[in-house]
């Protein structure tokens, strides 16, 4: 069974799983990118459809501002029904660290502890891309992605958490890709 759950983005929706589907990490995919994923080649025949974002038990699907989602949300449940079915192999997604330095490994974990959770619950994710001079750059993923209150959820939420259990930060930007 599929549960689809609005999101704070109005583009974006989530559909959550009885099943794990992503047994280790998470990924994001553009429209744009090249995926080996047959489950994402599938979701992205549907043209309205910009993003995918897949985790543990949920897959974050991001449309097109001028699309509908009563238009298009039966074609996503049926790309999906067929995909993945009880014997669907969970996929894997290797993260590591890429950070060495104690206060970005402490950043790290607050975001996991602390943070990454209650963004899960609403279809999106964030990780650390950078850490200088006191400014925690992070990237948003999923449905956190282009949200309209992410900078508010970014700065009356996640700084005051970080600055709060890793003083040597004084400032958290989202990080931006040119898209």
């Amino acid at each position: 069974m599929i549960n689809v759950v609005d999101t704070p983005n109005p583009d974006t929706k989530k559909f959550v799983f009885d099943q794990t589907i992503v047994k280790i990490g998470s990924k994001e995919f553009k429209k744009s990118d090249q995926s080996k994923i047959d489950l994402v080649n599938d979701l992205f025949l549907i043209k309205e459809l910009e993003l995918v974002y897949l985790d543990k038990n949920f897959i974050s699907i991001k449309k097109n501002k001028d699309s509908s989602w009563d238009d298009i949300v039966q074609d996503i449940l049926e790309t999906l029904n067929k995909r993945i079915s009880e014997n669907f192999n969970a996929l894997s997604f290797e993260e590591e660290s890429q950070f060495t330095d104690d206060i970005s490994k402490r950043i790290e974990e607050v975001l996991n502890e602390k943070i990454r959770p209650a963004v899960a619950m609403d279809g999106g994710d964030i990780r650390l891309k950078s850490f200088k001079d006191g400014v925690a750059e992070v990237m948003l993923k999923g449905a956190c992605a282009g949200c309209p209150s992410s900078t508010v959820t970014l700065k009356h939420g996640v700084e005051r958490m970080i600055k709060h259990y890793v003083p040597e930060v004084t400032s958290v930007e989202a990080f931006n890709i040119n898209e």
